[in-house]
């Protein structure tokens, strides 16, 4: 394990490497663990789709939606902004899906997330309007949904990263 990471809980640089986790010093939360699903599972090995939306509640969103369908994982990605419709559906192989869910668990440290992020009424902010959710869904039926409101986990760029090559695929097709 790299020992520079970020805690997924408040954002600091300031953790350490503790056995086969990682705990933060200034929050002093752990984070890193293999989590497991209700049936026994690592949820890395337990994900079979993802649902994500993102957007403007006026003037819409963009989503994106995966499946595991046999030996492929398929995909489809939309943007809904303005009352339009952009759709692309495709598949990425069962190696692609592993090494996406294997980012989202041992880089992103997803099952680390809040479940909400909410803004601090502090009235120093202007609300953006944008609002998303991650739905991750695991095999024996079960979804983790974690959601925000103009409020964003410390992993946001990087699961940005992640997703965008599925959105960069609207803009060729």
């Amino acid at each position: 394990m790299a020992n520079q990471t970020v805690c997924p809980h408040c954002g600091s640089k300031n953790t350490k490497a503790v056995e086969n986790h990682f705990k933060c010093n200034d929050c002093n939360l752990d984070y890193g663990r293999v989590e497991y699903s209700d049936n026994g599972k690592p949820l890395v090995e337990a994900v079979c789709g993802l649902r994500f939306r993102y957007g403007d509640i006026v003037s819409g969103s963009v989503r994106l939606r995966m499946a595991e369908d046999g030996d492929v994982c398929v995909f489809e990605v939309y943007d809904a902004n303005q009352g339009g419709v952009d759709k692309v559906a495709d598949v990425i192989s069962m190696d692609e899906w592993k090494a996406f869910k294997e980012t989202l668990y041992h880089k992103l440290y997803l099952a680390d997330w809040d479940k909400e992020y909410i803004p601090v009424n502090d009235g120093q902010r202007v609300s953006e309007n944008n609002d998303w959710e991650l739905g991750v869904l695991l095999d024996d039926d079960e979804e983790m949904i974690y959601r925000g409101y103009d409020e964003f986990p410390a992993y946001w760029k990087g699961f940005l990263n992640l997703i965008d090559p599925f959105f960069s695929r609207l803009n060729r097709e």
